[in-house]
């Protein structure tokens, strides 16, 4: 089921089945990435408790095993609709006896939607619902059309940050998804912008992590383009299909994948958020319409 809101320059549509995104629409132009399997059949997938891969598909986390699958759990289990109005949308999903067969633990996760004038605010809150702690990462995974505008191809974007960059990126291995942290790669390194170009995206995403900028503009020569914002990530991704998708995916994320230097205990993974029980945390980014 899809449910629309809007503001009066933009119109969303979110899907309840993976509480997603799965339109942005601006003076009738669709910004978002609707998905085809030639090249990625996803849009805005939601990634949790997990961003990335586990090895082997498997960690112990607070001696219990988890097994889960690339991007966790919340994106492949229902999720209801708490409160709509008509700029915002609210989707909750609760443990149960699907989610804790690959992740052992009680939670609540509500996503909220909410636009206003150009912007589009996404904000996941997740609640400790169990008698034990509650271990987790999280990440937005929105992908955006690259062309926008007619005249124009893949390689007249590029990727501005809003501050300088310092340090080489990382990318999660093709066929496993692990990271190699002691691998670098000087795709961007101290300047502030990286054109596109598909043959960027043929070794996958460009990882950056610990990153200092905090927001990321996908920009076209014609001044059209995608904002993102995102203050309370520590790490952002840049990825494309190997095969020349015309999408460019912005991926604010609290952790990265698993790295080859990290064991088996979930909890000691880099980014990760540990709840006590009762407790809450919530995490914010922006997408704006340009």
């Amino acid at each position: 089921m899809s449910i629309k809101i809007n503001s009066a320059e933009t119109e969303v549509l979110c899907l309840q089945e993976g509480a997603m995104l799965h339109s942005l629409k601006k003076n009738g132009v669709e910004y978002l990435w609707q998905g085809n399997p030639e090249f990625w059949g996803g849009q805005a997938p939601v990634c949790f408790p997990i961003v990335g891969v586990l090895k082997e598909g498997k960690a112990l986390a607070f001696g219990k095993v988890t097994e889960m699958k690339r991007h966790g759990v919340a994106r492949i289990n229902p999720f209801e609709v708490k409160e709509q109005g008509a700029n915002f949308v609210t989707f909750v999903q609760n443990s149960d006896g699907e989610t804790k067969k690959a992740f052992p633990f009680d939670y609540r996760l509500e996503i909220k939607y909410t636009v206003v004038g150009s912007t589009v605010t996404t904000e996941y809150t997740v609640f400790n619902t169990g008698a034990e702690k509650l271990p987790f990462v999280i990440g937005g995974h929105p992908a955006f059309n690259c062309p926008l505008s007619e005249g124009e191809c893949f390689e007249d974007y590029k990727v501005k940050f809003d501050k300088v960059m310092t340090h080489k990126c990382l990318r999660p291995d093709v066929v496993t998804g692990l990271v190699d942290t002691s691998k670098r790669h000087a795709v961007l390194e101290n300047t502030d912008e990286i054109a596109m170009k598909h043959e960027l995206f043929v070794d996958d995403a460009m990882v950056f992590d610990g990153i200092e900028a905090k927001s990321a503009t996908l920009i076209g020569k014609s001044g059209r383009g995608v904002r993102v914002d995102f203050q309370d990530f520590e790490n952002l991704l840049v990825w494309s299909s190997a095969n020349g998708g015309d999408f460019v995916a912005l991926e604010p994320w609290t952790g990265i994948s698993t790295c080859l230097d990290e064991s088996e205990i979930f909890e000691d993974k880099r980014g990760m958020t540990v709840l006590e029980p009762n407790e809450q945390a919530s995490f914010k980014f922006k997408i704006t319409l340009i």
